[in-house]
This record gives C-alpha cells, structure tokens and sequence, in this order.
C-alpha cells in the first residue's frame, strides 16, 4: 500500500494528491516527531460511511508508537478539498489537501498534466447538431478538453459572461425551439457522444459574481445585488454616478482630444459636481452641532457642573504610547476628542457623522480642566475649536479622494474616447456616458412598483487594478465605486451573497441550482472572476456540485496578486488547475522563465518528487510501463507542500493575439513552447488559425470555420499536443529550459529510461530578434529523430475573406483530409490556392453568409517536414560504436527564421531503443528513421539490468527513497524491498573490519594505512570519510533537494576522478581485506558503465550506484553478520524513528572498529585466542595490519598511541560490541586490555600493549562492568571467567604461583622482552587480583615519570594512590596534582598559570566509582552464592592484614552511600547525613559529585556523574531520593544534546569549551573548563537511563505517570536522532563527543565519539526491553 507522507514544515500549506483509486487505494499521513502528545487530528475529511460537510470536523487521532513517532492515516477514497489542523506545542497547524479528480475515458484516465484544452466560444460554433464534425478535428488536432464560455442564455450585450437566465441554455445553440428540458437532455447526449466518440472531456465557465443587467429576476428579487438599501454605504457612489450620467447628456459630441477632455472635466467639476455636495457624506454638521451641545452645555453647568468637572471616568490614564501626560500636544487632544465624542450613525446618508452630546460634555468638563478653562464661554469655544479640527481631518479626506476621482474619470476617458488602444467610443451622451455607469437603473413598471426607491439601482460588477482578492469591493470595507476605481461592466449587475443562504436565501438557492445543473452536464467548470468571487461562495457552491459529479475538474483564471492568495483559494476551493498566460510573457527570457517554472524536475534528477510518482503505481491504468504496486508491503512517499497546478495557455479569450501583442509568426513558437510544458496546456480557437486580432466577446457576430488541413499551425498542433498528452501520461517529469536571446530551447525527458524530446523554438517578439544562433546543442552519448521542422510563413496582412476557404465548384471534400499524414519530405501547407473560388450552391459558404461570414484568420503557409530540417545541422563527433560520441545540433541562423521551430526525439545510446524502432513509433504514432548510424551495443541497457531498473517500478522506487526526508532515507532499504542484482553475494560475506573500510576510513586512518586521504571536492571541500559514507553524506542532501548544481555534481560531470579513487581506493584495501573483493567487483562493474553515460546522467546513476552498495553493505553490518541484533520491535513494519536512530548510532561500531598499522589492539604475537571457541568469527590481525581496535573518537583519535583508550574502550563497548551481537570485538578488547593489569589498574591509553599508562582509577572498574556484561548477554556466558589472558607484564607472585620471587613484579619490561606474556590469568583470577589490590592499597609512582611522559604534569601527580575508606568501603585515592578519572583535563597553559593543575581532580571518592565498585562486589557476590567454579575467594586482604569478605564489602557501600552522598532539602536533616561543611552547599536535593575530596567545595558540586552510578548500582539510592535529584538535573544540567558538567549556578561554571583560548583567564584558558560545563552527550545518554529506569520501574514509580516520562525521554531524543541522521550538518554521522553550552556546536570535540552513540544503544535497548515486556 502506498502511503502518502504530507511533510508539514508549517502552518496553512497545501498538497495537492493524485486521483483516488478506490480498488488499489492509497493512504495519507501526517507524522511527527513532535515533543507535544496526544496530539489529535480534525478534519473535514469524511470518515467511513459520512458524507462531506465543509463544516463538520472528524477526529483522526494521531497514533503513538513505542518511540513515540506519532502520525495519523487518512485512506482517500475521495476527490474534492479538504482542511485539517491539529495542536502541537501551543501552535495550531492549519493545512488542506485538494484531491485530483478522476478524468475517465475509454478505461483509462487522464492526468491533469495531460490536459490539453481548447476554448471554444458557443454563439460563434454551428448549431449543435453540427458539433461532431468540429469535434472530430479539435481531437485531431491533438485537443482532448474543451472549454465552453457560457451557454446559457445570453443578455442584452450578447455577450456570453452577462447571462440572462443561469438555468435556460441559449435558444441559438438547438436548431429548433425546445423546452429547457428537451435542451438540457439534448446537450447532455452531445456532451456524452463527444466524450465516447471522441475521448474529449467538456467543461464549462461557472459565473457567480454577476448576472446580466436584463436578468428578468431581478425585477423581482433586487435584493440579489448591491442597491441603496441592500448596500447604503453605496449612495455616494451612487449620486456621482448618476451625475456623470446627467452631465454627459449636455454633451451630445465625441471627444476630440485630451485638451477637450479637459475642459470638459472642469467644466464638470465647477457645475455638476460642486452641485452634489459629495462633503456632505464625509463632514460633521458643525452648526447644528454646535447649537445642540450649547443648550446641552448651558443645561448641564446649572445642575451637575460640580459631578461632571471631577467625572473623570472616561479619562484614560495613559495614552497608547505610554506616556504619563496624554493630552500634552494639540494631536493629542483631538485624537482623545475624537475617541470619546464621534459617532457615525452607518445609513450613509449626508451628515451621517455626529457628536455625541452627553460624551462631549464630560469630555469638555476634563478637558477644561486639564487646560484650566475656567469660563463657561472659554469651554464652549474649546469644543468648537476641535469640532472644526476634526472636521478638518474630513475635509482633508474629502479633498484627497476628489483628486483620485477626477483621476480615475480622466483616465477611464481617455482610454474610451481618445487612445489608440481603445474602443474610441463617439458621442458622449446620457445613454452613452463619458465612461463607464456603475448602476443599472430598474424599469418602472407593475413589478417595480411596489419597490422601496432605493432598490431601483444596482451596482455593476468589474474588476480593479492589483485588488485584494480577500476583500468585496462592493461592500462596505471598499470605497471603490465612489473612488471609480471599478473598471465596470455596464451590462452585468454584481451579485450579493452576504455572509450565507440566511442573507439572500433566493440567490443561494438560484446559484445553487445552476452550478448544479452544469456539474451534472459537464466534466468540469471554469470559475470566471475567480479572484473577485467570495471564497465563501464559491466553496459552498462547489461542494453542491461535487455532491453531483464528484470527479468535476475545476479550474479557474485567478488574479489574486500573491502566491499566498492563490494557495488560499486554490486550497479552500479545490481548484485543480489555475489558468496561466504565455502571452503575458514580455520577452523570451520571460516566456522561459514561466515554462520552467509551471512543473518539472531537472534533467538527470536524482529523486522523483511525489508530484511525479507514476499512477500506474497507485493502480491507476494510463498505458505506461508501470504497474501498481504491492498492496500487501507498504511504500512511503513523501510529499512537500504543492504550489498549485498550472494550466498553461498559449493564449485565453481575453488575450489579445501574438499578431498583436508580438508578432503573427510567434504564433507556432510560442504554442510549441507552451506545449513542451510540464502541465495542463490549452488554447482558444482561433489561436491556431492565426486569427489577427482578439475576437470582441461582445461584438463579434460572424461564426467560426471548420478547419482544414492547409489553416494556420493546426497540422503542427496535431503533432505537438498528442506528444504533450503522451509525455505527461507516460512519466516524462524531468525538463531543461535554455534561453539564449530569442530561442529557446526545451528538453523533456522520461526519469528512467531518459529517452525525451528537445524543442528549438525562435520567439518572435516584436524588435527582440537576435543576431546570433542559439549556441550549438551538444547531446553527450544521445540518439536523435526528427520529429518536425515547421515555419510559419505569412503571406498577407489582410484576413481572407470566405471564399478562400471554399472548395472548387463540383470538388469534394474528405471528413479527414485535413489531417491526412505529409508523404513527402518537405512539405508546404498553403492556406489558400489560386484556383479557390466561391460557390453559391457550397453549404459552408451559405452557412458563412448567414452570419456575415466566418472567423478568418491570416494568409499563412506553414512550411514543415518530418524527414529533414533545413534550419539545423546534425553532426556527430567520436565513435558511435565505441559509446563515446556526441550528437551536435548547430543552427543555421540565417534559416531559422523567427516563429519557426524544430522537434527531436532523444534517447541515451545503448538504452536498446535504438535497436527497437518499433518503440518509437509505439510512442510517437509517427514513422521516423534515424540520424546516426548503426545500432550501438547497450552501455544504458546494461547498467538497467545491473541494477534492476529493467522493472521501471524499481527506478521510482529508488529515486523515491532517494527524495525522503533524513528519517526517510536513513530506513534500511532491503528490509521490504527486492535486493539489486548481485548485491547481495557481494556483501554476504562481509566482516566488521570489511564495512569499515568500504563505508568510512578517516583521513588520519587512510593515511596511516595506505598512505591516501579523504577526496577533495573542489568548490567543496574535503569529504568526512574515505569509504563510501564520505560520498553519501554529501549526496543524500543533494539527490533530496535535486540540487543538480552542487559542486560534487559538477566533478562527476566533468571527470571520472571520483568513481576512480572509490575503485582504486578499494583495490588497495583489497590485499588486506579479501572479502571486499566481491564489492569491489560489483561496484566497478557498474561505475564503468556510469563513465560512459551522458555527462547530466552520470550525478544521477553514480548516486544510486553508491546508495545501492551502502545500504547493501549497511543491511550486512545491522542485520546481516548477527542476525538482526539491533533494536527493532518488528522488522515486518516501516522502523519507527528510534529504530531509525538505533540504526545510526550502530553504524559508528563500522566508523570506530578497524585495523591501522600505527597501533592495534594487541601484539600478533600474544599467544592466547582474542575470540571465544564457540564465537563462528575469530578475530585475527590484519595481514600487514593489525588486530581491529576501537577509535575512541573520529578524527581526532584514530591513529598511535591515541586510538585506543582504556576508559571510553569500556563505556563503548556494551552499546557498539555487546548489545549488536559484535562478540568477538567485545571479547578481543576485555582480553587485550585485561592483558596489560598492572598495580591492579588498567590503562586508559593502551598504545598497542607498548607503553600503557596507568593514571586513571575508573579504567579497572568500567572494564570490571564491561566483564559483566559480557558474561550475562554473550553466548559465551560466565565460561569467560576461566578464559586465560596472558599477561603483558609480570604479576605479584601472589596472584600467579608460576612467578619467581627473583621476577620484577609489577614492574614495567620492554615489549621485546622475552617474559611478555609468559604468564597468564584467568579472567576471575584477574578480577580478584584488582579488587584484592584495592582493598590492601595501591601506592606507585608512574613508570617513565617526567616531561617525556606528561610534559605539564608536577612530580607530585606522577603518584598514585588508590585504596578503600575503611569505614565507608568506598574506593579512594587521588590527589590534588592528577586526574584519574574521566574528567581529566590537566591544565597546561603557563601564562594562565594552569601548569601541572588539574581543572577537575575529582580526588576522594568519585560517585560513579562507587556505584561501579558496588557493582562489581555484587557481582562477585553471586558467584560465591552460584558456587561458580571459576571463583575460588570469599574476601581480600587490606593493609593491615585484616581480611574482608566481599559481602560485608558490599553491605558496607550500601549502608553508607546515601548518608555519604546525598544532601537533603532540608537543613535540619543534615544531622542525619554526613554534612561536613554545610556552609559549602550551593544547592540540595543532589548527590554529592565526590566523597573526601582534599577541596571541600568540590564533594559538594553538583555534577551528572551521580547518573552513571544510577545505572549501575540503583540498588545504593533511595528511589525518592534518585527521582527528586533526577528531576533537579533534568531543569538545571539537561542540554540539547549533552548534560552540562557543571551546575551552571557553580562560581567555576564556564559553558564554552576552546582549546585554543590563550587568554590568561586560567578558568579557560587551552580549554581549562572542558569538564566545567560544557554539555557531554555519553553523560547524557547514562542520566536518560537512569531516569528511566527510576520513573518506571523502581520501587515507588507512580505508574500512570510513566507515559509522561517516558515521552520526556522521546522527546528528548528527537535533538539526537536529528543530529546524527543530518548528514549534510554531520558529515559525520555520528554524534557528538561534547557541546557547548546549550548544543552549540564545539568545533574541537570529535563529530563522532565511541561512548556517545554507545550509551544511546543502550538507552534504546532498555526502551525496547521494557516495551517488550510489557
């Protein structure tokens, strides 16, 4: 089932879906990782068994999965529009979607983009008994829609947009008088008859906004317009109206010029219109004003003056800006007067405005007392002086409205009467006003008697310049018709809806049942004036319609000004397609310009946008190679937000022509252009016979001609639009817009087998002809066919007159001849011959003659072949055998002549078209042969069956996957979907160490290896990875957003560099990886093919190349090797977003898991196996290499000494190693590390075994972890306690007998001394030894002390000393001069004086230490009470020689951590703790960070170590305790991504980590403050488990809470999933080691760091673990 995912970015977006497939259906979805819950959909969408209402809002839940991904599923079934909103983060979303309608003839259906429609004007066609014929040619002409202006019955201007009677059909289209219902049933049978015969849909304009000023009805029903009462706000207007009207009947004469004009317009203005008064419906009536407020005033002051002068209510005590004093300025004073004292009585009548008496008084009374006006006379003359102020501002407004009138009349006039361009009307007179009348004046007669006066007169409807379309003009929020902004049509009345039926309940019902009458006839409706139609009304009336004809296509002409407005009406409306002009193009690089942008993808598109996806695929059958797909597996597609449908119209009925706007010739260019477009595509009749001027709607009189063969561009068109047809239809969704100065050039071509047609068009614009050819067209690799070379030749200015259409006398006339195929070469289409003469007894001629003859355009010849062009050349250069040719179109200027046009086909070599001749006429319907020799052998073809794009479903549905979001594209591709040939045995066999090499390899570890580096992109940069994800983090955004233009498209194109260094690269690796040998081959079989492709393919192919092997080597690595280890719920359905992120973060096991020869894990000459007996893959030093080790961090910790770390080793190592399945890494690393005990630590730098160091503490414990671990969740289990591990140096005797007392024990050897390794341990005996060591103490200085050790360290931090509190068991140690635990920054920076100072000593008892130790003592425990055979001790020994048993060790740590660490809320409970220094505590309800530190302050720092100890020992907190301190942390340490390190409320806090700060500020100067604040994402994922585990499963959790806690967590992640699946912000692909304060981005932390993705494994398998079991 295909599900259609909207990709809502933002509030009021649209998508725009495919028609409905109601036996294959489909589904939308809105999904969001939103942190808001329970979020709920509401839309108008119906739900099962509900019809539509507009009104009614369905709930849709969204569901919520275990990751809280939630989304809703819509399954449509329906066409129409639909609205829908939901609430996330106290924003409501607002959207629509517009479902397509399903366009069905002869068991197919048509696509919009596939529409070519042509308009048709009925008066001027043949009675309808006639229309046949004409229909047989418009189909043959390539036309399969037709647009019928009005039909009904047409008003007293003939014109068919002024419609008498919207529910009569005009009596001239029947040949004899019917009923309406014989007319009505007569052309619905026509309509059906050409829609069966002729697969031609029929669709007609809809007029809402005006009737004909003659409409019988309103007679009767004058409340359907704009009157004086229905609109008083009119009057004005209505008064000027009707006083331009008298005054033009005192002219009686034409305009002469515009110094006539003038004088006639002042003229006007000193009689006329000074007579109106028209200030009166602005001003204030001042005297009589004045007179009632002095009698109100004199009443006033004798009997309430006192209450009055305090009432200060009305007062505001501050005025909009804040200020203390109001009323300080004049403008004050009277904007406060105004406010409180106008008033406007709304019946628009003069004086309208007026005081309010009452109001003015007390405003008076305080304001006389601000002014100290203490004089009744004094008062008085205030308030005239602001009555005569504010009525100033009116006059003002007055004024300049006067000069928009008179400007408005003066210009309406000119064009009228005197310009060139206009009608040049004659006399002006009273029935023939100086311009436009704006009313229709009502007849007096029986059924206007009864009318109030103000119903007689109704406002004409018009139009106005750059309008908002969001706005009536003819209500009250307009002054429109008063400023004669209306360009008004005189013969049609605006109509008036109000706000819903309830305001005109006549004219609801009247509309009502005409828009319903033409949905039940017609396939579609044009909305006219869509623009000025309220969106209210036409939603209404639309839906009425859809309840009848469900699948009605709506279209409409929209001139809303803004893109904004037209997605509001497009999406409120359902209108499928709005109507675009080419003959609004000014130049050619306009007309370029609109046919790029109406539709289309780029040519060579990596991803198919979801505007393009096949309806072949969603079970629709349109005859093109797809087929549908599986309904049982589930496909996403995702869709962004649409623009709206265009169709494209090489000229409307209201266009003028190319005669006149450009030149006549540009009449074939122009409409070759338009249909070589990416969407609907039409044109009016008349267009094509190059009619020389736009038909007058209203005047013209004479009736369309049948066309002929030898008229205009019609055999050009019957070749043009059937390919358009065929194109959209068959996928062709990817063009190439070139503009050089008056050619343009057009190339669509098909997304997958890239096959198309390339249009050469040369404009002709008027004075825009070029002097240069079009630069020559260069096809790389490319087959071309003629398809038509035309030119438009026109013979005479003049139209013919009818008889040059005639036939001789006595000659006859095929049904087809004018469509009959050219059987010549070269072939002249004359429009006329010599030898035509008129026939008296000829029926067309008779026909013409009856109405003053017909519509004729101009004297042409079109001038076509289809066999040779005589304006190109075609040369090709390089061998055609060999694959490396290139097809060349030169043009010959000086002979292609403007207005003419050339047409090729186009197929890419070796794609086996050019082998199947049959398939080109199988496309085309047309006979061609071929420009170039000799079939080539199939390089395209054979790159198709490599990949399986045999199946061109598998295409899309590659370049699907390749356009889906970073969520989308980051699904494992095979785990529902057929894997591409041959793939999968190349990567079946593939190690660890194997997809290491193939996907990542940084630069320090590619030189180290093999002496390469990442590949430079120039203009680009240097890529993050070597192997394959280097390429795929910069493709994958590049292949989503198309961007063809990236610089590492441009190196593709420009040489083979790129799939060079991949094959070569590996090649290298091959000698010491032989499993990639298998993926070297696949992938160098299938780039050399890419080489050779046409250079704009070879982005494309070289993508999906790369994609296909890296999602077949990243399937290996995550479900391949381990059988599907990693966290999934269930692989039967789409992964959810935290699988998703599982994914990803597994992945970096492959980026941090390698061989590199500077460094390795373990000498090859350690003589004990890394890998367990029962593990199937042992693991081995790479020959010439060594064995794989883990890189704590990318890039900066990869090679020498610097790889391998001790520390983050043991954090990672559950995460990457355990939890996937990697057994044999987890063991090799326990093995290689345990191997190097000595003084009872581990190392935190291993360097290869060479010359470990032992400065860190934490090291031994988090390996002691890591050993338990292994044991509960490996296969091998506990039998690694008796594993033998040799030792790198020589133990204590007394934990190995085998030692001489004459050994050095515990000192360091060289590692080619012969005792390395002479001995061995088990791992139980090594596990003893270094809790045994603790408990007697540990004192030593470190081997090789001094500056060529640690350059900054003191002597004294060379001195370590670790044992355990003998009160508490706590382990301890440190000191003020080292570091030992992870927090390690050692200072370094003299000027600073940080020198030899740790940042963060952490001396004492480390809480995570201690949870850590507890853990392992229990652990311990177990195996005493298991009786396990590997574990032969009960206690250790301490220094004083008192033994310890391991279980009074334990209870020891658990009875005093919390009275040790914790610090209460409340200070009267210290008492009850160990509160040494109360007066230290910077906050409560926290854990200590240490214990005993030797500086107090630092035990009492509240840091996220606290966590790591949760995690491994809950048992030691009190629950309560843990869930109060877990919610302090979550509001005062939690970042984006990573935990601060330090309460930011610390005297130390200092979030901005840089290591290259030479400031003297010691606090962070070389990075000094790395752990003191700055966000770490491993800490992070340890304080998410912690939380989780403490709110949902500990003791005392409330249960119904945990949704609410675990959603915090969700959300929470859904920073890190972002993070790592951004590859184009994370090249990377990893998450990070730090950040800085708030997730700002930390430029020296490593972009991908080992512990940081571990710990999120973890947190997502305790996640899954607990869905599970629940």
């Amino acid at each position: 089932m295909v599900v259609i995912q909207l990709n809502i970015t933002q509030s009021n977006q649209y998508f725009r879906l495919p028609p409905p497939n109601n036996l294959n259906p489909y589904s939308i979805s809105l999904s969001t990782i939103s942190d808001s819950k329970n979020l709920t959909l509401y839309s108008n969408y119906p739900t099962d068994n509900n019809t539509f209402d507009r009104h009614k809002y369905h709930k849709y839940p969204f569901v919520a999965n275990y990751a809280n991904d939630q989304s809703v599923n819509i399954k449509i079934s329906s066409p129409g529009a639909y609205l829908f909103y939901y609430t996330s983060n106290n924003t409501t979303i607002h959207g629509s979607f517009v479902v397509d309608p399903i366009l069905s003839y002869s068991n197919t259906i048509l696509p919009l983009d596939a529409i070519c429609i042509l308009t048709i004007v009925p008066k001027w066609m043949p009675t309808i008994n006639h229309w046949l014929k004409w229909f047989q040619t418009f189909r043959l002409s390539g036309y399969n829609m037709i647009h019928f202006a009005p039909l009904n019955k047409r008003g007293l201007s003939n014109s068919p947009y002024s419609i008498n009677d919207q529910l009569s059909f005009a009596d001239d289209l029947f040949p004899h008088a019917l009923s309406e219902t014989e007319k009505d049933a007569q052309l619905l049978d026509t309509i059906n008859l050409i829609h069966s015969h002729f697969n031609i849909f029929s669709t007609t304009d809809i007029v809402w906004n005006h009737t004909s000023c003659d409409s019988d009805w309103l007679l009767d029903h004058p409340e359907a317009g704009y009157n004086l009462k229905t609109a008083p706000h009119l009057r004005s207007a209505y008064e000027l109206d009707d006083a331009i009207v008298n005054f033009s009947g005192s002219i009686n004469a034409p305009i002469r010029d515009i110094n006539h004009l003038d004088q006639l317009l002042d003229l006007f203005k000193n009689t006329a219109f000074n007579d109106l008064k028209l200030y009166q419906f602005y001003v204030l009536d001042t005297k009589s004003i004045l007179l009632d407020f002095k009698s109100a005033w004199t009443q006033a002051s004798n009997t309430t003056s006192t209450n009055i002068a305090k009432d200060t209510t009305i007062h505001p005590t501050s005025d909009h800006t804040g200020s203390t004093n109001p009323l300080s300025t004049p403008a004050q004073i009277l904007d406060y007067f105004k406010s409180e004292c106008l008033t406007d009585s709304q019946t628009y009548h003069r004086f309208s405005k007026h005081i309010n008496i009452p109001h003015a008084i007390r405003a008076i009374h305080h304001l006389a007392h601000h002014l100290s006006l203490s004089t009744s006379q004094s008062q008085i003359d205030l308030f005239a002086r602001l009555l005569d102020e504010l009525n100033l501002l009116f006059y003002r407004e007055y004024d300049a409205d006067v000069d928009i009138i008179f400007k408005q009349i003066r210009g309406r006039a000119m064009f009228l009467r005197i310009e060139g361009h206009g009608p040049r009307l004659g006399v002006v007179s009273k029935e023939a006003p100086l311009v436009d009348t704006y009313f229709t004046r009502l007849p007096k007669n029986s059924r206007t008697a009864n009318l109030d006066p103000d119903e007689m007169m109704l406002a004409n409807n018009g139009w106005i310049w750059n309008a908002d379309p969001l706005i009536n003009f003819a209500t009250n929020q307009s002054k429109a018709y008063l400023l004669r902004q209306v360009i008004a049509w005189g013969d049609c009345v605006k109509l008036r809806y109000g706000n819903g039926p309830e305001d005109n309940p006549w004219l609801w019902k009247h509309q009502t049942e005409y828009t319903v009458k033409m949905a039940k006839i017609f396939h579609g409706v044009r909305i006219d004036n869509c623009h000025s139609t309220p969106i209210h009304v036409a939603a209404y009336l639309l839906d009425q319609a859809r309840k009848i004809n469900p699948n009605l296509y709506v279209y409409a002409e929209l001139f809303s000004g803004s893109e904004q407005n037209d997605i509001l009406f497009v999406s409120q409306l359902g209108i499928n397609s709005l109507i675009r002009e080419a003959m609004n193009a000014w130049d050619p690089k306009e007309l370029s310009r609109l046919t790029h942008r109406h539709g289309g993808s780029p040519f060579g598109s990596i991803s198919l946008p979801a505007s393009h996806f096949p309806l072949d695929m969603l079970g629709h059958d349109i005859g093109s190679d797809y087929h549908p797909m599986d309904s049982k597996s589930e496909f996403i597609i995702q869709l962004q937000p649409s623009l709206p449908h265009a169709l494209f119209m090489d000229c409307t009925h209201d266009n003028e022509t190319p005669v006149q706007k450009r030149t006549a010739v540009d009449t074939l260019s122009t409409a070759a252009i338009v249909a070589m477009s990416i969407c609907a595509v039409g044109s009016v009749k008349g267009y094509d016979e190059v009619i020389p001027k736009l038909l007058d709607i209203v005047q013209e009189t004479k009736k369309y001609r049948l066309p002929k063969l030898n008229t205009g561009i019609l055999k050009a068109k019957s070749i043009l639009y059937p390919i358009h047809t065929k194109l959209a239809t068959l996928g062709y969704s990817e063009i190439h817009v070139h503009q050089e100065r008056d050619y343009i050039s057009i190339h669509r071509v098909h997304p997958v087998t890239h096959d198309g047609y390339i249009l050469i068009a040369r404009c002709a614009f008027k004075d825009q002809q070029g002097h240069e050819a079009h630069a020559p067209i260069k096809l790389r690799n490319q087959n071309i066919k003629l398809i038509q070379c035309a030119e438009l030749i026109i013979n005479s200015d003049e139209p013919y007159t009818p008889a040059h259409y005639i036939h001789k006398p006595g000659e006859t006339e095929s049904e087809t001849d004018y469509l009959q195929q050219p059987t010549s070469p070269l072939l002249y289409h004359p429009s006329r011959t010599s030898t035509d003469t008129a026939s008296s007894n000829n029926p067309e001629l008779e026909y013409c003659d009856r109405h003053g003859g017909c519509i004729n355009g101009l004297d042409t010849t079109l001038k076509q072949s289809i066999e040779e062009s005589w304006m190109t050349n075609v040369t090709v250069n390089g061998q055609v055998h060999s694959g490396e040719f290139e097809t060349i179109i030169e043009i010959d200027h000086s002979k292609f002549k403007p207005g003419s046009i050339v047409l090729y086909r186009t197929w890419v070599a070796g794609c086996g078209m050019d082998s199947k001749l049959d398939i080109v006429k199988q496309i085309d319907d047309l006979q061609i042969s071929a420009t170039v020799g000799d079939i080539f052998p199939g390089i395209l073809e054979q790159l198709w069956l490599s990949l399986g794009l045999q199946d061109r479903n598998v295409g899309i549905e590659i370049m699907t996957r390749l356009g889906l979001d970073m969520v989308g594209s980051a699904t494992p591709w095979f785990l529902h979907s057929k894997w591409l040939p041959g793939l999968h045995d190349a990567v079946r066999h593939l190690l660890p160490s194997d997809i290491n090499v193939l996907l990542y390899r940084s630069a320090p570890e590619e030189t180290d290896t093999i002496g390469e580096s990442t590949y430079n992109v120039p203009g680009f940069g240097t890529l993050a990875y070597c192997g394959l994800q280097g390429f795929v983090s910069v493709l994958l955004p590049v292949a989503r957003n198309n961007n063809l233009g990236h610089a590492v498209c441009d190196n593709l194109r420009q040489g083979d560099w790129m799939i060079d260094y991949i094959i070569n690269r590996l090649k290298k690796y091959s000698h010491f990886y032989p499993n990639i040998v298998c993926m070297t081959e696949w992938l160098q079989a299938r780039l050399e093919l890419v080489k050779k492709l046409p250079i704009g393919l070879k982005p494309k192919y070289f993508t999906i190349v790369i994609m296909a092997a890296y999602e077949g080597i990243k399937h290996t690595g995550l479900f391949g090797i381990h059988h599907s280890k990693i966290p999934q719920l269930d692989l039967k359905i789409q992964p959810t977003t935290l699988d998703v992120f599982a994914y990803a973060c597994a992945m970096t096991t492959f980026q941090l898991y390698g061989s590199v020869k500077s460094t390795g894990l373990i000498p090859a000459a350690y003589p004990y196996p890394l890998a367990s007996p029962n593990q199937d893959t042992p693991v081995m030093p790479i020959p010439g290499l060594s064995f794989p080790s883990l890189a704590a961090g990318l890039p900066h910790f990869t090679t020498q000494y610097a790889r391998v770390w001790g520390r983050d080793v043991f954090i990672a190592i559950r995460g990457l190693f355990i939890i996937p399945g990697h057994y044999q890494a987890a063991r090799s690393h326990l093995v290689a590390f345990g191997s190097t005990l000595k003084h009872g630590l581990l190392p935190n730098l291993l360097d290869h075994g060479n010359f470990p160091r032992y400065n860190a503490r934490d090291a031994v414990w988090f390996w002691i972890s890591n050993v338990i671990d292994y044991c509960y969740e490996s296969n091998e289990g506990f039998e690694f306690l008796n594993a033998k591990i040799g030792r790198r140096f020589i133990p204590l005797r007394q934990y190995c007998e085998q030692v001489g007392d004459e050994e050095e024990q515990d000192e360091f050897i060289p590692f080619g001394d012969n005792r390395v390794f002479k001995y061995s341990s088990t791992v139980a005996e090594i596990l003893f030894e270094i809790l045994d060591r603790h408990a007697y103490g540990i004192h030593f200085r470190e081997w090789n002390a001094g500056d060529h050790l640690d350059h900054a360290m003191k002597s004294e931090g060379f001195d370590i000393n670790v044992g355990i509190d003998p009160v508490t068991g706590f382990v301890t140690g440190g000191s003020r001069w080292n570091c030992g635990t992870w927090m390690d920054k050692m200072g370094d920076y003299e000027p600073a004086g940080t020198k030899g100072v740790p940042a963060t000593p952490r001396d004492g008892a480390p809480i995570e230490l201690v949870g850590l130790q507890f853990r392992a003592l229990k652990f311990v425990n177990e195996l005493i009470q298991s009786k396990h055979s590997a574990w032969k001790w009960n206690s250790v020994t301490q220094a004083d020689g008192q033994t310890l048993s391991f279980n009074n060790w334990q209870q020891k740590i658990q009875t005093q951590f919390e009275r040790h660490f914790y610090i209460p809320k409340d200070g009267h409970l210290d008492s009850s703790y160990v509160i040494d220094r109360p007066d230290l505590i910077n906050r409560r309800v926290i854990y200590k960070d240490t214990f005993g530190s030797c500086t107090p302050y630092a035990d009492y720092q509240f840091r996220p170590n606290f966590a790591i100890a949760m995690v491994k020992a809950p048992e030691l907190f009190d629950p309560e305790h843990a869930r109060q301190v877990l919610l302090k942390a979550r509001d005062v340490l939690c970042g984006p991504l990573g935990i601060k390190t330090l309460d930011p409320a610390d005297w130390m806090y200092r979030g901005h980590y840089d290591n290259n700060n030479n400031s003297t500020d010691p606090t962070v100067a070389h990075g000094f403050n790395y752990h003191q604040g700055p966000e770490w994402v491993w800490v992070m994922g340890f304080f998410l488990r912690a939380y989780f585990y403490f709110f949902t499963q500990a003791e005392g959790h409330v249960k119904s809470e945990i949704p609410d806690h675990i959603h915090y967590i969700q959300k929470t992640l859904i920073k890190h999933k972002l993070f790592i699946l951004n590859f184009e912000e994370n090249p990377f692909a990893g998450l990070p080691e730090l950040t800085n304060a708030n997730g700002a981005v930390c430029h020296p932390s490593c972009p991908s760091q080992a512990w940081s993705t571990s710990v999120m494994i973890e947190l997502v398998h305790d996640i899954r673990n607990f869905y599970q079991s629940q």
